[in-house]
């Protein structure tokens, strides 16, 4: 039974504890928290990667379109340049043309140079003109298609290219850098090509506004341009303006094409928005093909795979959602009951029983189960109960009865010694009757009385000891009147008294007893202070740790003494509680001090 009721206090200190621990239901929602937040991260993750890899798809897709473009435009300049080097090379017509001095003869090669070289420029084609120029007669001969692309209106005569050429022709010769690859010229939306052949420098241009092919190449919602390294736009197509860009390109806009050519970017664009930028160098020249993509294009293709994502996210949303309800639902409710319950448990109410929160099966079983254990727990606790107070009278009783006939017998021996003097009858009648008092107070079946009832039998032993020991024995008094009603158990000071002057007093020699009693307040709770001090020896530090630990080492006395002081501890826990304290020191200029410490409780009798 004792067993079971350490483990009762056991469980009351574990429940203690587990309350400064996080509790089930936080568990849960910590648990399922996390798991939403580790999902959440999980699916941005995966939406980040899918968005780019689908953007690089794009990106490459468009790249390898762009490179197959220009490969095809590469192939065609290369095979109209090669002709027309060739036709300078070993055409009569126009080698005849830089040397004949004949004009007849000059306007017959011309007709027939022109004719040549238009049988090579169709509508389809890329070049849209070729041209010869020879310096040494200031002749400047084009050949050009006269129809625009898809319209019957009339090409314009390049005279720029002319212009552009004697211009560059001022000091007699081309320059090297200009001849090296095809150029743009600005205000022409045009890229021109020269070349020397011999004497004779010869070209072809390309009008950018009716590029073959390009249209249907880069879709209807694209933006195609042509850039340099540096992001500057050359040419660009005319659905930039149509998409709603007002300025000025060729001034205002730069593009990230030195990046873009190697990785796909995004660019925002004045009145159009956030672009993709695409761009590959062309290989028949230092400028690049520039593509501006609409943000949503990259992921138009992808909607049915967007949609199911969007559709596996609101499920996951829902599915946590109700998980978190019907979880917090089937845990929550039974753990609320139970955690009510187990605060009656720490304050001691063990009345109140578990109430199933719903009709299920398992909720029901832990119920009707905690509910048995209340109801042990309820029974044994009444049974612990009752047979701690059985042995806490028993030992009281036993401990009256040890101190009754020690504290007699040293009555009775003053007594017998006063007898002796006959003339001091009156003194020894006093002597009797305040034994008397004291026999009746000592022995009698009270467990408690009032502190002031103990103070004054007190001094009633005091004044036998001085008839005792005359001239010897000196005391000394100091009390809070507002603790005298305090409720002690009889001899808690009568015991601290006898056991001084036994072991302290000497007859002819000076002895003083001191005994304060005071109040204090710790942490709102008052406790009633008892100080008893001697102007004895004192006690060694061997001694003083023994008596301070008296309980736990009843074998403290020697020959008989300090059974008082053992009693005293003893009943000091029994009656007036675990906080009680009791300690022995050593006081300056003193003997021995013992201060008893204990909460206050106003004697209202038993």
């Amino acid at each position: 039974m004792r067993n079971f009721g350490g483990s009762f206090h056991y469980f009351k200190g574990t429940f203690s504890m587990a309350k400064q621990k996080r509790s089930l239901l936080r568990r849960f929602d910590i648990l399922f928290f996390s798991s939403m937040f580790i999902f959440t991260v999980l699916l941005v993750a995966v939406t980040m990667i899918i968005n780019l890899r689908l953007r690089h798809f794009t990106y490459d897709a468009i790249q390898n379109s762009l490179r197959f473009y220009d490969n095809r435009l590469d192939i065609e300049l290369d095979q109209d340049i090669m002709f027309l080097v060739d036709s300078c090379s070993s055409d009569p017509d126009i080698i005849r043309l830089r040397t004949t001095m004949n004009r007849n003869e000059e306007v017959g090669c011309i007709v027939r140079i022109q004719n040549q070289l238009l049988s090579q420029v169709t509508t389809h084609a890329v070049i849209r003109g070729f041209y010869l120029y020879y310096p040494d007669k200031d002749i400047f001969l084009p050949a050009y298609s006269t129809a625009g692309k898809g319209t019957g209106s009339v090409y314009p005569y390049p005279s720029f290219i002319e212009e552009l050429i004697k211009s560059h022709l001022k000091n007699g010769s081309a320059d090297k850098e200009l001849m090296r690859n095809w150029f743009f010229i600005e205000d022409q939306d045009c890229l021109i090509r020269l070349l020397r052949v011999g004497g004779t420098y010869v070209g072809a241009w390309i009008d950018l506004n009716n590029l073959p092919g390009f249209d249907e190449f880069s879709g209807n919602d694209a933006i195609w341009m042509i850039t340099d390294s540096s992001g500057r736009v050359l040419y660009a197509d005319k659905s930039l303006s149509e998409e709603g860009y007002e300025k000025d390109y060729r001034k205002d806009l730069l593009l990230p094409v030195e990046k873009s050519l190697k990785k796909p970017l995004y660019a925002t664009i004045p009145g159009i928005g956030k672009r993709l930028v695409i761009s590959l160098r062309q290989s028949f020249s230092d400028y690049c093909f520039t593509v501006l993509l609409p943000q949503g294009q990259v992921f138009q293709a992808f909607r049915p795979f967007y949609l199911l994502l969007f559709l596996l996210i609101l499920w996951a949303v829902i599915f946590f959602i109700a998980y978190s309800y019907m979880g917090r639902r089937i845990i929550e409710l039974p753990v609320r009951s139970l955690m009510a319950v187990t605060e009656n448990i720490h304050e001691g109410k063990l009345d109140n029983k578990v109430m199933p929160p719903n009709d299920y099966e398992e909720t029901i079983r832990i119920t009707d189960a905690f509910n048995k254990l209340l109801a042990e727990i309820s029974n044994l606790r009444i049974s612990i109960y009752e047979e701690q107070l059985q042995a806490r009278e028993f030992e009281l009783k036993s401990l009256k009865n040890q101190v009754a006939p020690h504290f007699l017998i040293n009555c009775l021996n003053t007594v017998f010694m006063s007898a002796q003097d006959q003339s001091k009858i009156e003194v020894t009648n006093n002597i009797i009757t305040t034994l008397s008092s004291h026999l009746r107070y000592t022995l009698s079946d009270r467990n408690i009385v009032p502190l002031s009832e103990e103070l004054e039998y007190l001094e009633n032993y005091i004044l036998l000891t001085q008839n005792r020991f005359p001239g010897t024995l000196q005391f000394e008094k100091e009390t809070d009147p507002t603790v005298l009603d305090a409720t002690v158990f009889p001899m808690i000071l009568l015991t601290l008294t006898e056991n001084s002057i036994k072991t302290g007093l000497i007859m002819g020699e000076h002895f003083l007893i001191r005994v304060r009693v005071s109040k204090k307040i710790e942490n709102g709770e008052t406790f009633v202070c008892l100080e008893h001090t001697d102007s004895g020896v004192g006690l060694s530090e061997e001694k003083l740790e023994k008596y301070n630990n008296i309980l736990t080492q009843p074998a403290v006395s020697e020959k008989g003494t300090g059974i008082g002081l053992y009693n005293t501890a003893m009943r000091l826990r029994l009656i007036m509680g675990p906080e009680a304290v009791l300690n022995f020191a050593n006081e300056k200029g003193m003997g021995l001090c013992v201060t008893i410490s204990f909460p206050y409780k106003k004697y209202e009798g038993e």
